[in-house]
Formats: C-alpha cells, sequence, structure tokens
C-alpha cells in the first residue's frame, strides 16, 4: 500500500521565502509643530526632514531612494502629492556597480558600463505649496514662496526660483530653470512665462504711513509684491486651520 509522504525540505524553505518585509521606511525627522496625517506614506533609505509648521495631507507620499529629502518651515504638502521618486529596476540597475573586466572576464570599456548614479537631494525651501497629485522628482530644489499647483511635473535637478507660480498640469523639464516671480502656465510648446514688472519705490502714501508708524520705509520691490505679501498672510490662516483638521494622532509623526 502506497503512502503519504511529507514534500521535500527544499519546497518548504521556498513557499517561506514567499514572504516580503515591504519596502524600507525612511528615517523621519520631523519639527515638533509639524502637522503629518497618518496615512502619509515615507519610503526609502535616505532621510527626510520636515521643517516647523508644515503641514502634510493625507496620502502624501515621500519617496528617498535617490538621496536625502528637505521640507523646510511652513510648507503645505497636498493630498496625493510625491516628492521624489519610486524605485524602478532600470535605476536600480544604474545604481548598482557593474563587475569589473576582470570579474566578467570581458575586455569591454568601463565607459560602456553603467555608472552608479549620484545622490539627488530635493530641497524645498520655506513657505512652499505643493498641490494635490503633483510631483516632484529627485534633485529638484524649489526655492521659497513657490505655489506648485495641482498635477504639475518638476523634473529632476530643476531649479524653480521664489515667488514662483506654476499653474495646474505644467511641467518644469529636466534641469530646467524658472526664474524668480514668474508665472508658467500652458504646456508643451504653448507654455508660457510671464515675469512681474520691474521694481518700482513705493508710492508717497506708502512712505508717509510707514514714517507715521514708526516703521522702516520699504525698499523697491515688484508691483506684485504687496498681492504676494497679502497670499502669504492668508496662507498663514490657511495653514493654521489645516492644523486643526488633519488627524492629531499624526502630528510630528511618521505613519
Amino acid at each position: 500500500m502506497a503512502t503519504l509522504k511529507p514534500p521535500p525540505a527544499q519546497h518548504r524553505s521556498s513557499s517561506s521565502s514567499h514572504t516580503s518585509t515591504g519596502p524600507p521606511k525612511a528615517p523621519l525627522k520631523a519639527d515638533p509643530s509639524s502637522t503629518i496625517a497618518d496615512t502619509a506614506v515615507f519610503q526609502g533609505t535616505y532621510p527626510v526632514t520636515i521643517g516647523a509648521n508644515t503641514i502634510i495631507h493625507p496620502r502624501a507620499r515621500f519617496y528617498a531612494y535617490e538621496g536625502p529629502i528637505y521640507v523646510g518651515d511652513g510648507c503645505i504638502i497636498s493630498e496625493k502629492a510625491t516628492i521624489g521618486a519610486a524605485p524602478s529596476k532600470s535605476r536600480s540597475r544604474s545604481r548598482s556597480p557593474s563587475p569589473s573586466p576582470s570579474q566578467s572576464g570581458e575586455s569591454t570599456p568601463t565607459d560602456n558600463q553603467p555608472q552608479p548614479t549620484q545622490e539627488l537631494t530635493t530641497r524645498l525651501s520655506y513657505f512652499v505649496i505643493i498641490g494635490p497629485q503633483a510631483t516632484v522628482l529627485p534633485g529638484a530644489h524649489i526655492h521659497s514662496s513657490t505655489h506648485v499647483e495641482a498635477l504639475c511635473i518638476i523634473h529632476r535637478r530643476a531649479d524653480v526660483g521664489s515667488h514662483v507660480k506654476i499653474c495646474s498640469g505644467c511641467e518644469v523639464p529636466e534641469s530646467g530653470n524658472v526664474p524668480e516671480w514668474i508665472v508658467v502656465w500652458g504646456s508643451g510648446l504653448g507654455q508660457r512665462r510671464r515675469r512681474v514688472r520691474d521694481a518700482k519705490m513705493p508710492g508717497l502714501a506708502v512712505m508717509v504711513a510707514s514714517l507715521a508708524a514708526q516703521n522702516p520705509v520699504p525698499g523697491a520691490a515688484p508691483e506684485g509684491k504687496v498681492i504676494e505679501d497679502a497670499r502669504l498672510m492668508v496662507l498663514q490662516k490657511e495653514r493654521e486651520a489645516l492644523a486643526r483638521m488633519i488627524v492629531p494622532a499624526g502630528a510630528g509623526k511618521k505613519k
């Protein structure tokens, strides 16, 4: 009579190896005054730093696989926004050192072999707003008081200046540069950029009011600076309201 036998040990060990440990969680350093939703995602091997009074909305994603991520004070990262990039097989291969010709037994020149990519630091300065479902790829630098609206893509190594507005759906190309006080709208060949008008000295009424209040007389500034200052004041109020709306349990903590 035939008898049943247990599966071989090799088969049992292979089945247990299917359990995955999941993606690595990025080291997070968040200021105690920041507010982070409990559904925000932090993945990668490099650190993520969150500044004071910054708001991280639910389901925002931080991928620190190619370099550290720094988010300055007073920023707002909206829902489903992505900072960094999830790992891909092609980039994983390019980051790993290739075998030397002596090890592979071939005399192929080293110039033809893939070289490890350099570390890409992603940096957002203070008072930056990243809109819903917008993407900021590794190596990008967004300067202070800039607003990146929904569905925008800031590509790798792009540099976006201060007080810039990137309108919804626009893209800044890889290694592209947007000077300060610029509005970008449209897409593709139809993309347009407009600079705020030249700086002007404040009017006589402003100078008299400053002297009467014993305040320093403001210097030359673009005409839109008054509107920009008002926008930043409204942004502060919005940040305070958001801090009360987002899940308190996620404040200053990582998921």
